[in-house]
């Protein structure tokens, strides 16, 4: 007869030793690099603790900027608005010049629509229609693209009169202009 094994107990356990692996960890890349083993392993909760270790035993470290845009992305994709609002605008702020920027712009859009603030959406949008630089000389669209730390793709494309924004290759958000 086989043994059937509770759940629960289980995942408390590997909570636990989670929470006391990563003290034993030598650096910030380790633990980044553990971060994205368990991201690419699916398993996102995992994913997010390391991140959130990083950036509170590592402020200063060179991976911050992505532990950021992750730990942003869970929020969002937990529906839990209000901190992922926060952690897009520190993003936003910290790293104006990052490849993620649109697409923390994005998110930050989506959370004031979804939040039914009118005139931060009006700002956000303005604020991402003027990242298009280029003029469409002989184009028709000009795309960008961006690989999060939790393993998700993001596509950007600038149109005459639109921008899209695809995440795995599905449209999320569609702004006119």
């Amino acid at each position: 007869m086989a043994m059937k094994i509770n759940k629960i107990p289980l995942t408390v356990l590997l909570f636990i030793l989670l929470i006391f692996n990563y003290g034993f960890a030598k650096d910030d890349g380790q633990i980044y690099s553990t971060a994205i083993r368990e991201a690419e392993s699916g398993n996102i909760d995992f994913a997010f603790m390391y991140f959130r270790s990083l950036l509170r035993n590592y402020p200063d470290s060179k991976y911050t900027h992505d532990a950021s845009f992750a730990i942003g992305e869970y929020y969002f994709i937990a529906a839990d608005y209000k901190n992922a609002a926060e952690v897009w605008s520190n993003f936003i702020n910290d790293y104006p010049d990052s490849k993620g920027l649109p697409f923390a712009l994005m998110y930050l859009f989506r959370v004031a629509g979804i939040r039914r603030d009118a005139s931060l959406v009006e700002k956000l949008k303005n604020k991402i229609i003027g990242l298009k630089q280029l003029t469409f000389l002989f184009r028709e669209s000009k795309g960008y693209t961006y690989k999060s730390p939790l393993r998700r793709k993001y596509r950007m494309i600038y149109y005459i009169d639109k921008v899209e924004f695809y995440v795995d290759d599905k449209l999320f958000e569609k702004i006119s202009y």
